[in-house]
């Protein structure tokens, strides 16, 4: 367990050697949406027994890191800190200075977050004309591996979606536009509703609903990993951003923008059979799904496994 300092916030993270003689190089973990290092715990544990040696980190504003309010949550400024923690800290401990690369393994926006800090799209919207990818250069990923991949930072990617008609659009942005301004805008309304609704039974019960298949595994340490942070100073304004802020660009925008960056890049998809949140029949999943089946893309390869999200 560790601390980095990433433009004066504190991050959570953590490091766990391999438990083998050969070490197959690093491996970095990004969680999803109100998640963190504690959700990886198995996972972390089969890689270091694999001989991988693995980093585990809480994005801004979630888990035990820092919740700042003055910053512009996003996927980008995510994917930027994701870019600083390889150079700064993975590339300085990795003994061949990430020649080989770092594998990425990201659950839900955490995939998303893999998919943009390997693409550089952060450089590229950023304003700062001295600013460079370091992950996006230089082949420095080694492959990237997405766990039921979301399609942006939040729902609101949907109003952008073609199959909507002009009057369907401008219902859905009056739905979010309402949604907003009564819930996720207004400070008060939604930490009364952080305080007196959100308890731990109602955090284990929800977290079942997504573990179909194996719902013990929701123990008191998975229930408090969530239940923990929502409760901290920040929470309110950072879950509040997340959840009205722009979704930022969806992997099929990616890789259309993008494709010497990605294309190149070995992407291993897995996906659940009973994921409701972003099921493998929605438009990332049947995106992923085509392009796993096109020869054009043998670098790209889609499993779906019995699970939830």
């Amino acid at each position: 367990t560790r601390k980095w300092i990433w433009k004066g916030h504190e991050i959570f993270h953590e490091v766990t050697k391999p438990n083998a003689e050969t070490d197959l190089g690093p491996v970095l973990l990004l969680h999803g949406f109100g998640c963190s290092t504690t959700y990886w715990r198995a996972t972390v544990a089969t890689l270091a027994d694999a001989g991988y040696t693995v980093y585990a980190i809480d994005l801004l504003g979630l888990g035990q890191s820092a919740k700042p309010s003055e910053v512009y949550y996003s996927i980008n400024l995510w994917a930027r800190m994701i870019d600083d923690y390889a150079q700064e800290i993975i590339s300085v401990e990795d003994a061949g200075g990430l020649k080989d690369g770092v594998i990425m393994i990201g659950n839900s926006i955490g995939s998303l977050i893999a998919l943009a800090a390997a693409a550089g799209d952060h450089v590229k919207s950023n304003t700062n004309s001295k600013l460079t990818g370091f992950l996006s250069e230089d082949e420095r990923v080694r492959g990237i591996c997405m766990f039921n991949a979301a399609s942006g930072m939040n729902s609101r990617y949907v109003m952008n979606e073609p199959q909507w008609d002009p009057l369907q659009r401008a219902l859905i942005r009056f739905f979010f536009t309402a949604l907003d301004t009564l819930i996720f805008k207004n400070r008060f309304v939604l930490e009364y509703l952080l305080d007196e609704f959100v308890t731990e039974d109602l955090l284990r019960s929800s977290l079942r609903a997504l573990y179909k298949n194996n719902p013990d595994r929701v123990d008191d340490e998975l229930v408090k990993s969530f239940f923990g942070p929502a409760k901290q100073e920040g929470a309110v304004d950072a879950l509040g951003q997340i959840y009205t802020n722009d979704p930022g660009l969806t992997p099929m925008e990616l890789h259309s923008i993008y494709p010497e960056k990605l294309d190149r890049i070995p992407l291993q998809l897995v996906w659940g059979d009973e994921d409701e949140v972003a099921p493998v029949t929605g438009a990332v999943g049947t995106y992923y799904l085509n392009r796993a089946r096109d020869e054009k893309y043998p670098k790209c390869n889609l499993k779906i496994v019995r699970a939830g999200h």
